[in-house]
């Protein structure tokens, strides 16, 4: 392999409003792979959409040999990263050491939409822009880091807390995100943290063919909803705190035509299972094509199916370090000491049917 396999080269192009859009890109030169990171928002109040989201992935088939866009490339659905908090908190409202926050509320869970006057708090509080850490290309791999500080004047988050996402496009792994969160308190003061991904999948067939197949080797639990009834997003689908035990997808199965917007947790230990691997096909089907496999570290033992945008052939499962609201439930919870750093890491490769 030759030192220059692997590039990072910084891009901009206007969406479909006109906005410019401002990306780096890492790419695989000999297999044509590339991974999008978006460095900017350039418009709207849907986080997970913005700074710091993948932007676009394709990845090479080595059942095929054909390149595919295994997340969407440059299409305005972008999988983005979540913090300080993931998917949503109740009301917007939590209590923390003993003091009572409120976040500003930007979600109504009844019509399934990012507003300004929702009722509850979605997606976190990263800025519109990201800053460059760092860059580093090797014959193997190319890694991007990019940061945020929370500097304590974020409505409902007096916290001071560093975070950052290094993104890596390698031979031997595919893609993968690596998340460090710093507590830079001087104080003394904790803090209250969580992090997710927002990837959206590309279907080559229909979304209700598409077979979701959790890890094996784990039970799960499902979250309640308020309204776990009905197949449409009228469904109020934030969870009550209360679980179940769920089979929906550990043996592998069909979306069908219902409407998800569920969180699910393993339950296996993290010795027993280290990482978890959650695998999505196209159909049941023996074909020639390979699973799109997601796997997430021993931090993150939750998983969020969404099939909102199932009309774009698109599947969102995002792996998450804590379970919905849990800065109210505690369920997943990572309280960061004054001048800790916790980590966590999840990824995406293609591997065959039989691996």
């Amino acid at each position: 392999m030759s030192a220059d396999r692997f590039i990072i080269a910084d891009d901009t192009y206007e969406d479909h409003h006109g906005r410019v859009v401002r990306v780096a890109v890492l790419t695989d030169r000999h297999s044509g792979e590339l991974a999008e990171i978006l460095f900017n928002t350039p418009g709207g109040d849907n986080r997970s959409n913005g700074s710091g989201g993948v932007n676009g992935l394709l990845l090479r088939d080595a059942v095929s040999g054909e390149l595919r866009e295994i997340m969407p490339y440059r299409k305005g659905f972008v999988g983005g990263l979540m913090a300080p908090f993931a998917n949503r908190v109740s009301g917007g409202a939590y209590s923390f050491g003993g003091e009572r926050h409120q976040l500003f509320r930007n979600w109504d869970e009844v019509t399934t939409r990012i507003t300004r006057t929702g009722q509850h708090a979605i997606h976190g509080l990263l800025p519109r822009e990201l800053v460059q850490v760092g860059r580093h290309v090797t014959e193997g791999e190319a890694r991007l880091t990019l940061g945020a500080s929370f500097a304590g004047e974020d409505e409902g988050y007096p916290f001071l807390v560093d975070v950052e996402f290094t993104y890596c496009l390698s031979v031997e792994r595919g893609f993968s995100i690596h998340v460090a969160a710093t507590n830079r308190a001087s104080n003394g003061r904790p803090a209250p943290f969580m992090v997710g991904w927002h990837p959206y999948f590309l279907m080559e067939g229909p979304v209700d063919e598409a077979v979701l197949a959790f890890d094996r080797r784990s039970a799960f639990i499902r979250s309640i909803p308020v309204s776990g009834g009905g197949d449409g997003r009228e469904r109020d689908s934030h969870p009550t705190g209360r679980s179940e035990p769920s089979t929906d997808f550990t043996q592998g199965r069909s979306l069908g035509h219902n409407y998800w917007d569920d969180g699910f947790k393993a339950i296996a230990s993290t010795l027993a299972v280290p990482q978890l691997e959650t695998s999505l096909s196209d159909s049941a089907a023996d074909g020639e094509d390979s699973l799109v496999v997601l796997w997430q570290d021993a931090q993150c033992r939750f998983i969020q199916v969404y099939t909102g945008l199932r009309e774009r052939g698109a599947i969102a499962i995002e792996p998450m370090s804590g379970q919905t609201d849990c800065f109210n439930n505690g369920d997943g919870l990572v309280v960061l000491q004054a001048g800790e750093t916790w980590e966590t890491a999840f990824g995406v490769r293609l591997a065959p049917r039989s691996g």
